[in-house]
């Protein structure tokens, strides 16, 4: 028999016959769980081999670990976001065994997190990390699970596909505070993740005066892709950290960092970006009376556009596209196209070409 002890937690009482022994099992999850363990367990004692079914006991935490060991073996660069997913699926059920989890499981998880707010992108990437979980532990030797949920993944929005011009993003430049206006400038003109520019070091930027250029070298070490980059530039780049080293070796004279708050390394200028979008008229506030900027509910523009800028400012100076490739460290083409943008010019520009080929070819049928 099966009796509810209480939400989705089921016990099986089981005695294939009146001399044999009882077989008493907890089952949390589904109702439909508990009734295909009992079904095996009577498939078992009718094909005479009686007994508990072999049911993996490890957890979800202990598949978790799986994929913290594999990040920090390979020396992934996203360690830390996967630390962040680890504690949260630990939080939520770490204590349940894996094979016990079902694709419906799954489905109501993500049901909940969406009715919640949060996007399905977001809910993707949490499912991801579960199911890469899920994997390992199959691939190990010897497999610490049997068996793996289904799960299909939620149709996330279009890619963003907003850029800055030169103005809007001198507009909101201005509105930053001194320490910030100096990763948003490398992000705009570079194209760089803002990871790798906040992990920046004075002696990664060389100057060259007499040419007026900067050359900014990442290592291997920095970069998502462990593939080191160089980026050479002047103009407005090379101006604005000209005079920010000075300022810097002036003041901090120890500071090796190339973004930071009176020598205080930065690791972020979300709180600053935020503010000076709201305050340049490109964002809003969901929540303005909100006590923290992160309570605020925040739409608008973000640091990561300028890398789509980047992208579409190269392309569209006749850059090649393996030399743009190289610059912004994006290493298939599929993904790099996603990142130029089309503007308005090049759609009326495509429109022209098309009305002149079709009096062309009308004025002259043969």
């Amino acid at each position: 028999m099966i009796k509810k002890l209480g939400d989705k937690k089921w016990r099986i009482d089981f005695q294939p016959s009146r001399h044999a022994p009882r077989i008493r099992r907890t089952i949390v999850g589904p109702r439909a769980l508990a009734q295909e363990v009992l079904l095996e367990l009577r498939k078992r004692s009718i094909a005479s081999t009686f007994g508990w079914p072999e049911l993996s006991t490890a957890t979800i935490q202990d598949l978790c670990q799986l994929v913290m060991t594999d990040y920090q073996i390979n020396k992934r660069k996203s360690l830390h976001s996967a630390k962040q997913l680890r504690d949260f699926w630990v939080k939520l059920c770490g204590r349940q065994p894996a094979e016990q989890v079902t694709g419906r499981d799954l489905n109501d998880y993500a049901e909940e997190w969406i009715a919640g707010g949060l996007s399905p992108a977001r809910a993707n990437r949490r499912m991801a990390f579960l199911l890469r979980a899920y994997r390992l532990a199959l691939e190990s030797d010897p497999p610490l699970i049997h068996k793996i949920p289904r799960w299909r993944r939620l149709r996330e929005a279009p890619p963003r596909s907003g850029t800055f011009s030169w103005d809007t993003f001198v507009k909101v430049r201005d509105a930053l505070p001194e320490h910030a206006k100096i990763p948003a400038t490398i992000c705009y003109w570079t194209g760089m993740r803002s990871g790798e520019v906040f992990g920046l070091e004075w002696a990664q930027v060389q100057f060259s005066h007499h040419l007026k250029l900067v050359t900014i070298q990442l290592h291997s070490d920095d970069t998502k892709t462990s593939e080191p980059r160089k980026v050479v530039m002047g103009g407005d780049l090379y101006a604005t950290l000209k005079a920010w080293r000075d300022e810097t070796h002036q003041c901090f004279p120890s500071c090796q960092q190339v973004c930071h708050w009176k020598g205080t390394p930065l690791r972020s200028i979300k709180s600053a970006w935020r503010t000076a979008c709201v305050r340049a008229g490109l964002g809003t506030w969901g929540n303005p009376g909100g006590r923290y900027i992160g309570n605020r509910h925040y739409r608008g523009p973000l640091l990561h556009d300028f890398r789509r800028t980047a992208v579409s400012q190269m392309e569209d100076s006749g850059v090649p596209r393996k030399v743009a490739m190289s610059i912004s460290g994006h290493k298939t083409d599929s993904i790099y196209r996603r990142y130029h943008i089309v503007s308005d010019v090049d759609l009326i520009e495509a429109g022209k070409r098309v009305v002149a080929r079709h009096k062309e070819k009308q004025q002259n049928p043969t």
